[in-house]
């Protein structure tokens, strides 16, 4: 089932790190490697005062390049936000800082969610978002053509047949266009105060997908004024680790360990939130209660 999924819940948590996947991915597919779900089974180690939860949505590329194109997008943005929204509230925890981690198309959602936040209801959120680590997100900024180009990638990769994809691309290419060239202007306005600076950092894959070659290349999957760090995977991989020891894994934990010592205070400079709990909303949200009772469990109610 879709939707937002709490993975660890500490007493006393300070921070909320919330996964995105992209196409063809899932809340839990995405981040498993050797059935080691990393944001769960090994992140709580490193980081053990951060919630941590994992976010899913239909991400089958015919269903996402499919007509129309502006609302598929913002559709899945704003079900993201509302989510977070309603979990983090009834958490008690409206004000904690957040950390998105989103891989591929995963980082367009988190980017649109972003830049429309300030014309819906969802302007709390965004002023808490602190960090974004998006690993092998293109970011094509503004024209069509690229993105166009980067969609073929996607639908190559993906080995998908619809015939009418190659129709719909000008149209949803003309919306990615947009956000890549509204993102990176979100993020200037709000770095000019450290207040409301987003950090971010772009990991991008340094080994080919066979004959596709890399599917996200270094220029795409890089944005002009961040820090930029490669990783020794192909686009499906650099986002799954299986142990600490992994490189890989060591590069994306050691940022998340950094943000989380320097963000871990609520955005608005209160007292940290108490004893936290997720709650379940019910089918219309596709969120889950995991009881916190002193004993700290993850998603499948083993003690960590």
């Amino acid at each position: 089932m879709d939707g937002l999924k709490t993975l660890y819940d500490p007493e006393g948590a300070d921070i909320d790190i919330v996964f995105i996947h992209g196409l063809m991915g899932g809340w839990m597919k995405t981040w498993t490697k050797e059935e080691v779900l990393w944001p769960n089974e090994l992140l709580p180690k490193e980081v053990p005062t951060a919630r941590i939860l994992s976010y899913g949505y239909n991400a089958d590329v015919v269903h996402f390049w499919s007509r129309p194109a502006d609302n598929r997008i913002d559709a899945i943005s704003n079900s993201f936000f509302s989510q977070l929204t309603n979990n983090r509230s009834a958490a008690e925890a409206s004000t904690r800082p957040i950390i998105f981690v989103a891989h591929s198309l995963g980082g367009i959602v988190v980017a649109n969610a972003l830049v429309d936040a300030t014309s819906n209801s969802y302007g709390e959120v965004s002023a808490c978002v602190r960090g974004i680590i998006f690993l092998g997100t293109p970011h094509r900024g503004s024209s069509k053509a690229n993105w166009g180009e980067q969609a073929r990638k996607f639908i190559a990769y993906f080995k998908a047949t619809n015939s009418s994809l190659l129709k719909d691309l000008d149209a949803k290419s003309e919306k990615l266009a947009k956000i890549g060239d509204s993102f990176p202007s979100l993020l200037n306005t709000r770095g000019k105060q450290a207040n409301t600076r987003i950090e971010v950092v772009c990991f991008y894959e340094g080994q080919p997908m066979g004959s596709l070659g890399k599917i996200v290349d270094e220029t795409s999957a890089t944005l002009s004024g961040y820090e930029k760090i490669m990783l020794d995977a192909d686009h499906s991989q650099m986002c799954k680790f299986a142990t600490v020891d992994d490189n890989n894994y060591r590069q994306v934990a050691g940022q998340l360990i950094k943000w989380c010592k320097d963000f871990s205070k609520p955005v608005d400079g209160s007292k940290k939130d108490g004893d936290q709990k997720a709650f379940f909303y019910g089918t219309n949200y596709g969120l889950q209660q995991f009881s916190n009772t002193g004993t700290q469990t993850n998603h499948f109610g083993r003690p960590m």
